[in-house]
């Protein structure tokens, strides 16, 4: 999915859980539930997010968006991609 694909919140929201749900291992993992915070997922899981963000919707991470509350959840990686989608 590119970012000509994906036109709503809910879409990204679709397609970052479904990633997650991946990376974790775990498909009904909740959109608050911490992910980093929570030991579900590790650092280098947070870096396989980055490069997931930036291939997937085109938009580039920048070092301002390296905070974890952009990556320690379904919903707060969603509302990264919206930001960056948007900008």
């Amino acid at each position: 999915m590119t970012v000509q694909d994906t036109h709503t919140n809910d879409e990204i929201t679709t397609v970052v859980r479904e990633f997650i749900a991946r990376l974790s291992g775990r498909p009904d993992i909740e959109d608050d539930r911490p992910l980093i915070s929570g030991g579900v997922l590790d650092s280098l899981a947070a870096v396989q997010m980055v490069d997931f963000v930036e291939r997937t919707f085109q938009v580039e991470v920048g070092y301002e968006d390296l905070e974890l509350p952009n990556f320690d959840s379904v919903r707060g990686l969603a509302a990264l991609v919206t930001r960056r989608v948007a900008a």
